[in-house]
């Protein structure tokens, strides 16, 4: 049985994995992370798996409270040039964020084919993977929570937020501020997942498979107008599926 962990930019996900799936998981804000294992201390964990996109001095306190928990294997998966036959496509491939890149490698594998993969978290990547196994690089947009600070300094607008049951509703055209900020994001976001896909289409044999995840990923994978699959737990299930690569 493996413990499975992905310490995001805000929050951490945790999982066991066992024949293939993925089970337990567990979110929490990242100075929770040591409380929120604390449910997992009676498994017979046999290896721990982790990603991580803080910084390398965070990351090696967590590795040393671990092994003081675990009497096992710990194993960090950082974004290289190449895993398991898929390249990675960034010109210095360390620079990629490590979480990116385990769903591209893991993605590549299982589903053999051209690839978007959309992670709407505290900022939205999206990644491109053709049909050799070739990341070709991915673009970085602002995330929900940013979108509504970037008008804090404008005097009509700075104390709106924008709200999450409020961007279910979809309107034809918004109607009042509120609306119009959130209709506003949704569009930019939607706008950029669908240009994607219809360049990456263009050059490929196969129609690419779109994933949504993060977050706020249930909201965007709703308004696309392209057929996608939304998977909340796409990090840690790309873990588990390296994991049993390796």
């Amino acid at each position: 049985m493996k413990l499975l962990i992905d310490i995001g930019n805000t929050t951490t996900s945790v999982g066991l994995w066992s024949k293939n799936q993925l089970y337990m998981t567990n979110y929490s804000k990242n100075n929770k992370l040591l409380s929120s294992i604390k449910k997992y201390f009676k498994k017979e964990i046999d290896e721990i798996f982790f990603t991580s996109v803080i910084g390398a001095k965070e990351n090696e306190l967590i590795i040393s409270r671990l092994k003081e928990i675990y009497k096992c294997g710990i194993n960090q998966i950082k974004s290289s040039s190449e895993l398991l036959g898929v390249t990675n496509g960034y010109v210095q491939p360390k620079k990629l964020g490590d979480d990116r890149w385990v769903t591209i490698v893991a993605s590549a594998l299982f589903y053999k084919k051209p690839l978007i993969i959309v992670d709407c978290g505290t900022a939205i990547s999206i990644d491109m993977v053709n049909n050799k196994r070739e990341h070709l690089g991915g673009y970085i947009l602002g995330g929900f929570d940013g979108y509504s600070k970037a008008f804090k300094d404008a005097y009509h607008l700075k104390n709106i937020r924008i709200k999450e049951d409020a961007v279910l509703k979809k309107k034809n055209f918004p109607n009042k501020t509120e609306d119009g900020l959130t209709e506003g994001y949704l569009l930019m976001v939607t706008s950029a997942i669908e240009n994607t896909y219809e360049k990456i289409k263009k050059n490929q044999k196969i129609s690419p498979q779109l994933l949504i995840s993060g977050g706020y990923g249930k909201i965007i994978s709703k308004r696309l107008s392209i057929k996608n699959k939304y998977e909340p737990d796409l990090v840690l299930k790309s873990i588990g599926l390296i994991a049993n690569n390796l």
